[in-house]
């Protein structure tokens, strides 16, 4: 499904339906313009704001930090991108509304999460810097199955409001792998060796690159991608998602 026939059913259905805040618990009419998540729900979401965080993949630590601080798992092994940040932790209301925007087509969501992506590019990122904006993506038999890709979907809007190019054909998925939360940390390595290619390194070369995720667990599936893109030319890679799986 293409990112304009998707924004076409989208208000196709806002015409048919009112807006209604998607949180199970919630329900109540938006009241947010042209949004559905109410701000009620909105102000609870557990965004990663308070406190310190490492340095590479944006993992927070519970209390503020006054020097620059690298979390354990990326002095042991670095990941290929030079930083990473999300949104909100998750869980809870988070974890619903994720899955309801992968499995059950809640596409009417892309602006609320455009919201959230774009609050935190601006605040962790410096946008100008931005060459190009790149989604993780799918396996071609995935995107049949699921009709889109829900990270194509949260690239091109985010790439919308910050005027920046949206590539989109460069990466892509050779392997079609394992779900990435099934398994563990060193099974998801294994299972995404030989799993990307850069097939258009021309539009890579030289460039700063901002690849967009919906969820981002160990980073594995990220730091493969970025790896690929390095590999290609690329000058650096940032990454960004909309939740994070919090370790212990």
């Amino acid at each position: 499904m293409s990112v304009r026939r998707s924004r076409i059913l989208a208000r196709i259905a806002d015409l048919a339906w009112p807006r209604r805040c998607p949180v199970a618990a919630c329900g109540r009419l938006s009241d947010r313009p042209d949004r559905h998540l109410c701000s009620r729900c909105f102000a609870s979401l557990p965004f990663l704001e308070a406190g310190g965080e490492c340095e590479i993949c944006g993992m927070p630590v519970p209390a503020p930090t006054t020097h620059s601080f690298i979390c354990e798992a990326c002095s042991s092994s670095p990941p290929a991108f030079e930083r990473a940040r999300s949104a909100l932790s998750y869980a809870d209301a988070v974890q619903e509304l994720v899955q309801s925007f992968k499995y059950r087509q809640a596409i009417e969501l892309t602006e609320d999460f455009g919201d959230l992506l774009e609050a935190t590019l601006r605040a962790k990122f410096d946008a100008s810097a931005i060459d190009a904006v790149m989604p993780v993506p799918l396996h071609p038999h995935r995107l049949r199955e699921r009709g889109f890709n829900q990270s194509g979907l949260l690239a091109e809007t985010l790439a919308r409001r910050i005027g920046r190019r949206l590539d989109e054909r460069s990466l892509v998925r050779r392997r079609d792998t394992e779900h990435q939360a099934r398994i563990g940390a060193e099974e998801r390595k294994r299972n995404l060796r030989a799993a990307f290619a850069v097939e258009r390194p021309q539009y890579v070369r030289g460039r700063t690159i901002l690849l967009v995720d919906d969820v981002m667990t160990s980073g594995a599936t990220l730091s493969f991608c970025s790896a690929e893109l390095l590999g290609a030319g690329a000058s650096r890679i940032w990454c960004i998602t909309l939740a994070r799986a919090i370790r212990d």
